[in-house]
């Protein structure tokens, strides 16, 4: 299964919510290869830091827990200008966050060429994005 990692499923890594033992049966499932596989966004990073912070954890924890997130077998895809561009488009046509915005032109454009199979997030907002992004919640996964 190859997945796109929206930030909101990462930040259960980190953080006791919902789900968190399932995500990290995922990642336990990636690290592995075969036929899992992972990517998101670099500004994955940006978001995981801010919920910690926004959680109340102190920054040495937070620097703890993105080194962690760093170490797993997951591919961390760089802000290209064509997913700018994109992103700009969705902002525009879908009145979303442009965080949001990001990750859907981000995953668009791997799905291409990485043929991904699920958008992973516990985030609502992405049912706005349903035609676009397909969104799957964690339990929808099947181990």
């Amino acid at each position: 299964m190859r997945l796109y990692l929206e930030p909101s499923v990462l930040v259960k890594l980190f953080k006791r919510e919902d789900d968190s033992d399932k995500m990290i049966e995922i990642i336990s499932r990636i690290d592995k290869g075969g036929s899992w596989s992972a990517c998101t966004s670099r500004w994955s990073f940006l978001e995981v830091a801010r919920a910690l912070k926004k959680d109340g954890k102190p920054k040495e924890l937070i620097e703890l827990n993105l080194r962690e997130m760093r170490s797993h077998r997951v591919e961390y895809k760089p802000v290209s200008l064509e997913v700018l561009a994109e992103a700009e488009r969705i902002v525009l046509e879908h009145n979303v966050y442009a965080s949001d915005s990001v990750h859907a032109a981000t995953y668009r454009n791997l799905k291409r060429a990485s043929k991904l199979d699920v958008f992973l997030t516990d985030d609502k907002h992405f049912l706005r994005l349903r035609e676009l992004v397909d969104p799957r919640t964690i339990r929808d996964i099947v181990i």
